[in-house]
């Protein structure tokens, strides 16, 4: 598991390595790779994996000197790296499967360090190793202090971690990932404090790892408990460290005011199952404060349940005859009350609003901040770290309020299955509904967006879809028909399903009422999904009759527009005779979304990262331009139609041949085409702002963003752009 957890941030920064488009790394970017590799150094060292520790080592200084300018040539510096990072996988990946690795990094480091300059160590025989892991480690050697002094600095930095992990701990009990992320911090501490000879510490570090090895295994729930005792835990760690620093600095360490063999009791408390003794200091505030008895009396019996934790504060009391059994009772529900009073808060959602605005408008600010040329010149390795820092902290600051607006999808189902009930009655049928996700959060704004196009849906499913209880019988179906609402996350979209199992959509029939509408002139070259999509276009309908409940040849469209609007999309699914499934995607918030931006002539456009299945640069053997259907880019082996998005919107490009730009293939109504544009220019967060009403119904565009330069960046619509180019 802990290999997987490097294995993770190694593929993450080969990722990060790959998106570069050119041999050139900024600022910001060296602050990530830099970021990156002291993560996996910290995470190598922890497993043990020399090697891994000793190329990503060699690469940080490699990087290090890049960004500083001190090596000449740069763009060996960059096949150093292109090198170095596959070697770590590879490393890693040996390391996962077998617990070693055989291969021989020693080539790779020389030639890191004649670009470099550093010294480098080779491989150390096994037995040799083992006899000088077998020698003591002594009392302090004399380049013990600056040892001392990086685990200081790096002990404090890890306790701004777990602190950090362990609040997103107590939101989501369940993730083994914050579990992890807490765990391997401590065992850190825990190995380093050893070597150092550092006791005290090393023993506190060492229970806190025990108790969080214990939940990630499953065999300790995390509670309220485990997260206080942690806190409580990092907290004496940090005042031990500090004492260290101040003998360090020459300074008078001032007194350790933290029990901490107290607190090493209550870990192992917490490990038995025993109640936490902060939950008696609570229950001996409240008896204070009600004149039942005195504090001297209460840390009296503090006493004994340290001393004792199966003993609770208020059977010490009672056996000491200090107060009633009535007197803790009461307490106890005060106690519980007040706990639940300090649970929850109502908060209006303007409020809410207007901190997600706020927040979006720092994100935007920071990036502004980081695109500064300013900043993008500098060779301070602190400050380029520190704005990649800010990032960080903004991205989590801005999922975190996000977050604030989610809530269950469960209401808004059990709204449908109401209507189901109410629907089912009304035309004679039995239908059933069954529920799946209704815990999945979805934007509260969303929530009355979605709701009429749900609406329509059930309408549709019950009406349409569910057969007459004489019709299933005949048919060997159930008496009773089943409608399925499924809510669940995939990627960066929540999926909202409706199933039927129901007649299903008659292709022939939809493709008959099409040709006599006019809406197409033959199916040929139609795939199912995009005959079934034809039930979205105005009077297609294909009841058997016109009901009050549905049928007229207006909703279907109704629900297209409305998660257009969302910036949603629509899939259908349906076997004829068997029943139909309806899929909606939708983003998790209407506040932010993950683009590519990209660069046309002189404006830049931002396409949802959702929409886009590849870039690539075409080579100049895969365009055709095909009789009847125009430009044409070979993909893989299939033809897709080549958009040129420079004149859909008359503007000046630069590259007017496919093989000399870039190629998105986006991905709309289940149909894929190539977008032709200048350059890539990054991947980023941006928060949608609304273009106003005046220039809402432009055809191909959804929204605007502000990017990091304070120019303004237009979002597009891909189903806009594919109905655009086909005008």
């Amino acid at each position: 598991m802990e290999c997987d957890s490097l294995m993770n941030l190694i593929d993450g920064m080969a990722s990060e390595f790959l998106f570069l488009e050119t041999k050139e790394i900024d600022i910001p970017t060296a602050g990530k790779l830099l970021n990156s590799l002291d993560k996996i150094i910290k995470e190598a060292d922890a497993l043990n994996i020399d090697q891994l520790k000793r190329v990503a080592s060699g690469l940080n200084s490699l990087l290090e000197k890049i960004v500083l300018d001190s090596i000449e040539d740069k763009e060996a510096g960059f096949k150093i790296l292109e090198k170095g990072i596959p070697l770590m996988q590879e490393i890693g990946d040996s390391f996962r499967n077998s617990g070693s690795y055989e291969g021989d990094i020693d080539g790779f480091m020389e030639s890191l360090a004649a670009l470099t300059g550093d010294h480098v160590e080779k491989d150390v025989p096994e037995a040799e190793a083992s006899q000088k892991e077998s020698q003591p480690s002594g009392e302090a050697e004399p380049g013990d202090e600056s040892l001392l002094k990086d685990f200081v600095i790096e002990s404090l930095e890890y306790i701004d971690e777990i602190e950090v992990n362990t609040l997103n701990l107590e939101q989501e009990p369940e993730n083994k990932d914050h579990i992890n992320a807490i765990f391997r911090p401590f065992h850190s501490i825990k190995g380093v404090a050893a070597f150092l000879n550092l006791e005290e510490i090393r023993d506190l570090a060492h229970d806190l790892e025990t108790l969080l090895d214990q939940a990630r295994n499953d065999e300790l729930p995390v509670t309220s408990q485990v997260i206080d005792v942690v806190l409580d835990g990092s907290d004496a760690l940090k005042a031990m460290i500090g004492r260290l620093r101040d003998k360090l600095e020459g300074k008078a360490p001032g007194p350790l005011e933290i029990d901490i063999p107290a607190i090493r009791k209550r870990i192992r408390a917490v490990e038995q199952g025993i109640s936490d003794t902060e939950g008696t200091k609570r229950l001996g505030e409240i008896l204070v404060e009600d004149g039942a008895i005195t504090q001297e009396s209460v840390e009296e019996g503090l006493k004994v349940v340290q001393t004792d934790p199966s003993k609770k504060i208020g059977e010490v009391l009672i056996g000491k005859g200090k107060v009633s059994p009535k007197q803790v009772s009461q307490a106890l529900r005060k106690q519980k009350t007040r706990a639940m009073d300090t649970a929850t808060i109502r908060v209006d959602v303007k409020k809410l609003d207007d901190l997600i605005d706020m927040v979006g408008e720092l994100v935007i600010t920071q990036a502004m901040i980081r695109q500064n040329p300013a900043i993008q010149s500098n060779v301070d390795r602190k400050l380029v770290k520190d704005v990649s820092q800010l990032s960080s902290i903004t991205s989590e600051l801005q999922r975190t309020s996000t977050s604030l607006r989610m809530v269950p999808i469960k209401q808004t189902f059990q709204r449908m299955s109401r209507l189901v009930r109410d629907l089912s009655r009304e035309l004679g049928k039995s239908v059933g509904v069954v529920m799946e996700g209704e815990d999945t959060d979805i934007d509260k704004n969303m929530i009355d967006e979605i709701y009429n196009p749900l609406v329509h849906m059930i309408r549709n499913a019950v009406d349409h879809g569910i057969e007459p209880r004489e019709e299933r019988i005949k048919l060997g179906k159930p008496e009773k028909g089943l409608i399925q609402l499924k809510a669940y996350h995939r990627g960066g979209n929540i999926v909202i399903e409706i199933s039927d199992d129901g007649r299903g959509l008659d292709r022939d029939k939809i493709l008959k009422k099409a040709i006599e509408e006019g809406i197409i002139d033959s199916s040929q070259g139609l795939s199912d999904q995009e005959i079934y999509k034809l039930i979205f276009r105005p009077g297609i309908s294909t009841a058997r009759e016109v009901t009050d409940v549905s049928g007229r040849g207006v909703g279907m469209d109704v629900v297209k527009q409305a998660v257009e609007k969302l910036s949603g999309k629509i899939e259908i699914n349906s076997i004829y005779g068997k029943g139909t499934s309806i899929m909606t995607f939708f983003p998790l918030t209407m506040a932010i979304i993950d683009g590519i931006t990209v660069r046309v002539g002189r404006e830049r456009y931002i396409i949802p990262t959702s929409a886009i299945k590849q870039l690539l640069r075409p080579p100049k053997e895969s365009y055709n331009n095909v009789v009847g259907k125009g430009e044409m880019i070979n993909v893989m082996g299939d033809l897709m139609p080549l958009v040129r998005l420079h004149e859909l919107f008359g503007i000046e490009c630069e590259h007017r041949e496919p093989w000399e730009a870039i190629i998105a293939v986006i991905e709309a109504e289940d149909r894929s085409k190539c977008i032709m544009v200048d350059e890539i220019v990054g991947e980023e967060e941006v928060v949608i702002k609304s273009l106003g009403e005046s220039l809402k119904d432009i055809k191909g565009i959804s929204s605007g963003a502000i990017l990091g330069d304070g120019n303004v960046g237009l979002i597009l619509d891909p189903e806009g752009l594919f109905e655009l180019s086909e005008m």
